[in-house]
This record gives structure tokens, sequence and C-alpha cells, in this order.
């Protein structure tokens, strides 16, 4: 049952589908589960080393189509007289469901957990949670919502036809502004492995390494309110035409290719999968930074114009109250409403240092204290908004 109509299917997934009357239908499956479909130890090794051919498989299965993502699997399990071997980490698996995802910039998500094993079902929920924090960073600086994901689940049904009702509940994250602390480097537990991979894509990651550079530098121009480096980025070399889509295409591949180092060996009715151990915070911290990134550049080509007081006011306010850094908003206003005094009867240009020489100092500071309480006043000797007056120029 869900939402009153009655739908007759094997899996939770169909059902929702035809309630959607859209939608597909994505199974994620370990690949232990070739010892359930595999007709002896010949056919389960064949099957392990070629991960798409078990997909095929296994999306042959059903009437309906489906698509199958094959995910990494851990222990030992036995069938045919045959024991298979599943060496690796539970952190491969998150990221193999991650990123596959990311590939398919999925929008909307309904997840069934009350299939499978604990162990893929918490994965996925895992996932789940590092695509939603990727994607809200991607949108953070617009504010936008970009991906719905809903939990599906019914309880346990034991007899054959029994009727029983679909819960759905929304699964949410909280998005924050800050820098996401990462090593993108830093890809498997084994060092021999994580050095091939890192020489064979040497000159990406020193590209990512740029690209994280300029992420902190946009990243602090507005957590810590200087906004004029983002109207003039090249006064500190920031580089803001950078392509995040396809450093984020590349970052796949690079995991993808570390991946695909898995072996595969039989030997004496022991079939053994070993992969080499992920380091999942590390690699999802990447994708959040360029995400970050992604929104930050989006942000500066849509609304930064020229730096005209009051357009930058406008637009870092909006700004700052998105990022709930309404303190920000606070000081810009003050100089900015200071500038202006200092500049009134201004002809030309002049830099702003020579505009608070000219002004009279007394008449500057009575003003203030109308405008401001004396508690601000004390706050205005360390707290301002990067309006340094040495190299700010006013006309």
């Amino acid at each position: 049952m869900l939402e009153g109509k009655r739908y007759k299917e094997k899996f939770l997934s169909f059902a929702i589908r035809e309630w959607l009357n859209d939608g597909d239908v994505i199974f994620l499956v370990p690949d232990s589960l070739v010892t359930r479909i595999g007709e002896g130890c010949d056919e389960i090794y064949e099957l392990l080393k070629d991960e798409k051919k078990l997909a095929t498989r296994i999306a042959d299965m059903f009437d309906e189509e489906v698509d199958c993502i094959v995910l990494p699997s851990v222990g030992v399990y036995t069938a045919n007289n045959c024991t298979v071997q599943f060496k690796g980490s539970i952190e491969n698996t998150i990221v193999r469901i991650f990123k596959e995802l990311i590939k398919r910039d999925v929008k909307e998500i309904f997840a069934d957990v009350s299939t499978g094993q604990n162990i893929y079902t918490t994965a996925m929920v895992e996932a789940l949670r590092k695509y939603l924090t990727y994607k809200k960073l991607g949108n953070l600086l617009q504010g936008e919502e970009s991906v719905s994901v809903k939990i599906a689940y019914v309880p346990p049904v034991v007899v054959k036809d029994q009727e029983t009702h679909v819960e759905l509940h929304d699964l949410n994250v909280k998005a924050f502004f800050d820098l996401p602390k990462c090593n993108p480097r830093n890809l498997s537990r084994d060092g021999k492995v994580n050095g091939e991979v890192c020489k064979k894509y040497n000159e990406f990651f020193r590209n990512l390494s740029h690209t994280l550079s300029n992420l902190k530098v946009a990243f602090n121009s507005i957590k810590y309110n200087t906004p004029l480096v983002l109207y003039q980025p090249e006064s500190v070399n920031l580089d803001l035409d950078d392509d995040i889509d396809m450093k984020v295409r590349k970052y796949i591949e690079v995991i993808e290719d570390l991946e695909n180092r898995k072996s595969v060996t039989f030997n004496d009715g022991v079939i053994e999968v070993k992969r080499f151990a992920m380091v999942e915070r590390d690699i999802t911290n990447t994708f959040f930074a360029l995400a970050l990134m992604s929104s930050i550049i989006r942000f500066v080509k849509n609304n930064v114009r020229e730096p005209e007081l009051d357009e930058i006011f406008a637009t870092f306010k909006n700004l700052y109250n998105n990022l709930k850094l309404e303190l920000n908003t606070k000081f810009l206003e003050r100089d900015i409403r200071n500038i202006k005094r200092v500049a009134k009867n201004l002809t030309g240009e002049k830099l702003l240092s020579e505009l608070y020489k000219d002004y009279d100092v007394e008449e500057f500071e009575e003003k203030g204290k109308e405008d401001k309480k004396e508690s601000d006043q004390e706050r205005n000797f360390f707290a301002h908004s990067g309006f340094l007056r040495e190299i700010t120029r006013i006309r």
C-alpha cells in the first residue's frame, strides 16, 4: 500500500516506480551475490572478473527494465563447493555508490532500505548523505535545493501476498560554509598503489592543487569579508575560469583507475577478490571542495559586476544572509557608510587614505557616534571589510 493505492510487486522499487509513473530502478548489487547465481566455481570466477557481465546477468533476471550497479563486497561466502573471499573495505562501497550518483547527476531519489544486508543498506544511506552534502555545497551560495532524497521501507513480509504499507521519510543533511579539509592524493591505504596512481595522474593533481588554492583564497574573501577580491581576482592571482566539471570527471576517472586495480585469483576451490582499501574521507571531501568552488564561481559570474558601493552592499548582503554571516553584513554596511561620508565631495579619483586624511577627524568621529553604539566603535579596531586605505581607490 502506498498512499492508499495497492501495488503487487516483488520489490518495493517497482511499486514506487509504478506509483510515480516514471523513473529508473537501480539495484545496488554486492558482488557477493554471484554466489547465489553462479552455477559453479568457474562461472563465479568469470563473473567476478567482469563486473559489466555480472551486472547484465543480474539485470536479465528481471522481467522489467532495471539498471544494476555492482558494489564491492566484504566477507567470506560459500556456494557450490566454492569459497569466495572479498578483501577490501566498506569505504570502497560508500565511494562506489557516491561516485555513481555524481555520474548520473540524480535529482530525486527513493532509497529502499528494506532489501539487502544491513552493511550495504548502511553504506547506501551514508553515500546518500555524502551525495546530499555534495549537491548542497554545489548550490550553497545560490541558496538553492537541487536534490531530494527519501528513505522508503516496508515491514518484513512473512506470508505470501501479505499486504503491507510503505513508509517514506525525508533524508536531509545540513551543509555549512566551511572549507573542506582534504588531501586529494590520499586515495588508498596501500602506499604502493596510491603512489602509482598519483604518479600516473601527476599533471592532473598539480592542476587540482591549483584549484584548491584558488578555493582557499575565494573562501577566505567571503568568510573574512573582503568582497573586493572577487571584483578584482587578478590582484591575488585568483582564477575564476576554472573548469570544475572537468576536474570532477577527471577525479572520477582516477578513482575508477584505482577500482580497476582489483585482483581476482582462483586456487584450490578458493576465489579471492582483493581491492585496495580507499580513504573515503579524503575522496569525498575533495568532491565537496570542488562543489563549493563551483558554487563560488557561479556566484561571481552571475552576480559580481562593477565595484560600485551600493552594488557591493546589495550583492554581499544577500550572500552573507544566505551563508549565515550576518555579522559581515554589519561591518560591510558600516564601512560603506563611512566611505560615502568621506567621499561626498570627491571629484576625480583618490586613494581612500587620502580621503580620510582630508576629512575632518573630529566631525567624522562625532557622526560615527550618532550612527553606532559605543560598543560598535570598539569593535571597529579589528573588524573591517577589506577596504584597505593604502590600496583602495575611490572615484
